[in-house]
């Protein structure tokens, strides 16, 4: 390819066209680049000197967002690693952000990281599940690959699998109706207990869920699923070939870990503890640790 008639300035302006907001930031956590996508997406007046990534942030972005500590953890947790990253920003004004990440490495100012957004409101609401209010099964598919990256012994990942025990019993002895109705509550069960938006919860499959939540502590991480199924086995809907409980219940394989894991690895061991779960008896969680396994 020929690169004779590449510039700074040519280069520049085919950023600055681009429908992406881009945003370049060294080692050093020096910015050195923002198009103006950026500035326009996150609001930032054209005039304003972005000396260095604490302001622009902090001052601009940090406060549209509904969960900047979320923000600032996973910018923390990839800082000097060669990590490439995507997740989803979630703004006060309802827009929805794609955030994508990818390190280089520069002759002139070393190791660099380079930050694409891009405003997906428009598509977001595709990927919701109508019945439950969570992630669907697609959107689970795109962000799968990444859902582990973030891990640290700062920002704990626990990641759960579950369905729901007997619930094609259920169906046949109550109706689809009612069956449609438990899975809302399940929804909205699930949705209390998600706060940030670094968690998320997915519907996998008719009655399976997946979900990952972020924590500095083990104990946080453990009572958070803990307090799912406690809280599903609270709402006492009637099931009466679930025995011994006769209400609606769930078994669950759950994982933790501190250190990034093949998304792989993380699913097969969490779908084997699922099934451990329901072969002792349901309405239980079997725990790994999955820092334990070799990737």
């Amino acid at each position: 390819m020929d690169f004779t008639y590449l510039t700074i300035d040519l280069l520049k302006n085919v950023l600055d066209a681009m429908p992406d907001g881009i945003l370049i930031v060294t080692d050093s956590r020096k910015m050195i680049y923002t198009n103006i996508r950026f500035r326009e997406l996150w609001s930032i007046p054209v005039d304003t000197d972005l000396d260095d990534e604490g302001r622009a942030i902090m001052k601009y972005a940090l406060a549209q967002l509904i969960d900047p500590d979320g923000f600032l953890r996973t910018i923390e947790s990839l800082h000097q690693t060669a990590h490439a990253f995507e997740d989803e920003l979630h703004l006060r004004d309802g827009r929805v952000f794609k955030r994508r990440s990818v390190a280089f490495q520069d002759d002139d100012i070393g190791q660099s990281r380079i930050w694409i957004f891009t405003d997906v409101t428009a598509i977001t609401y595709s990927h919701i599940d109508v019945l439950t209010g969570l992630l669907n099964r697609n959107k689970f598919e795109r962000h799968f690959s990444s859902i582990s990256v973030v891990a640290s012994p700062q920002s704990i990942v626990g990641i759960a699998l579950f369905d729901l025990d007997h619930f094609k019993l259920f169906n046949d002895t109550y109706g689809h109706a009612a069956g449609d109705d438990v899975l809302r509550q399940i929804g909205k069960v699930i949705r209390t207990h998600l706060q940030r938006t670094s968690d998320a919860g997915y519907r996998v499959g008719g009655e399976e869920f997946f979900l990952q939540y972020h924590s500095r502590s083990r104990e946080d991480i453990i009572s958070f699923i803990n307090n799912i199924r406690s809280d599903i086995e609270l709402l006492a809907i009637p099931h009466k070939e679930n025995t011994p409980f006769n209400c609606v219940t769930i078994s669950c394989g759950f994982g933790i870990c501190t250190q990034p894991k093949s998304p792989e690895l993380i699913y097969r061991q969490i779908d084997n503890a699922l099934y451990t779960s329901k072969a002792n008896g349901r309405n239980q969680i079997t725990m790994i640790d999955l820092d334990e396994l070799e990737n």
